[in-house]
């Protein structure tokens, strides 16, 4: 468990700590004594010869005991254990370049002035369809099929998942186009222990010929989510479909690059991040489609570094040889007018 917590910070702080994970799609389940929330979610989407990955890991604020979460995926899906370094990695790939620009104004980092810097994740009930069940690390997995989400909550209420009012609602559309469903139990391996942080990756893997990060869960959040999507695939994408229609994601990097997780053909990497302040007003997934080139991206941190030591000796041997002419010049005058 040491080992874990350990993991779990160093993943919080290599992603970085701003809201960006959220619970997939909003499906996060935390135990009813429990103040514990999923603020973002970062998720790794790989798509390639027709067939998805999604490997995802949440953050959550504060504690729990016990939790769980849901995330639809639209076919059978294999559910495995991620990469625990991916996202760190992920993070490093693709953040800003640091620019320095040098000036050279006098009296400037010398001590007289300060220099400027700019800056730029049991049985089942009628109507449900369990399809598997297995323990991984520390969740324990359902993947199933439902008639409806009232069904579907039913099972996951039965089982002793916490089930959230609006959870059969927000299932319905996607249990009408026949997705499954893959329910996750989040609990420590020792009685009384606590979650907190980063929960380690999960990867899915199901066939998929478009590329799809279900999101429509979201919308029963009840905090602000943050979602950052790193899509690897043969080429650049633009996102096709947003979650909200008043939200446009932000490109953060596009470009090949060489990692473990990106294997040629799909070597290349596009990242996008959105902000939802208001999840109520999702209503769709993320899809994402190949962009009309293949143009690298990547941000830029301009940092402006002042070396004016040396125009500041030039300023100050100017206006020290101008004091001495003008101190020579009255000397001078005072001279002539006693003579």
């Amino acid at each position: 468990m040491r080992l874990w917590r350990i993991v779990l910070a160093l993943a919080v702080l290599g992603i970085g700590v701003t809201p960006a994970w959220a619970c997939a799609c909003g499906g996060y389940l935390p135990d009813a004594q429990s103040r514990a929330r999923a603020y973002g979610e970062n998720a790794f989407v790989r798509q390639d010869a027709g067939t998805e990955q999604i490997t995802l890991s949440m953050a959550i604020n504060g504690e729990s005991k016990k939790a769980a979460w849901i995330m639809p995926v639209p076919a059978a899906a294999k559910v495995e254990l991620g990469d625990s370094e991916l996202f760190y990695r992920l993070n490093q790939l693709t953040r800003p370049k640091t620019v320095i620009r040098h000036t050279y104004w006098p009296f400037r980092n010398v001590g007289l002035g300060r220099s400027d810097s700019a800056g730029s994740a049991a049985a089942p009930g009628a109507g449900v369809n369990v399809r598997q069940q297995m323990v991984l690390g520390p969740f324990q997995v359902a993947r199933l099929d439902g008639s409806s989400g009232s069904a579907v909550t039913d099972w996951l209420r039965t089982n002793g998942y916490v089930v959230p009012a609006t959870l059969a609602a927000n299932l319905t559309p996607y249990l009408s186009e026949k997705w499954e469903i893959v329910a996750v139990k989040l609990a420590p391996k020792r009685a009384g222990e606590t979650m907190y942080g980063a929960t380690p990756p999960l990867k899915l893997t199901f066939a998929s010929d478009r590329i799809v990060y279900p999101m429509r869960l979201s919308k029963g959040a009840t905090t602000p989510q943050t979602v950052t999507v790193y899509v690897a695939t043969a080429h650049r994408v633009d996102a096709t479909k947003s979650p909200s229609a008043e939200v446009k994601p932000e490109l953060l990097f596009a470009g090949r690059v060489e990692d473990a997780a990106l294997t040629a053909p799909a070597d290349y990497l596009t990242a996008y991040t959105a902000t939802y302040n208001e999840p109520g007003r999702i209503s769709d997934d993320f899809t994402f489609a190949a962009a009309a080139n293949d143009d690298s991206f990547q941000r830029v941190d301009y940092v402006t570094r002042n070396d004016g030591s040396w125009s500041t000796i030039g300023v100050l041997v100017v206006l020290l040889g101008a004091v001495v002419v003008l101190v020579w010049r009255l000397s001078t005058g005072r001279a002539r007018r006693r003579a």
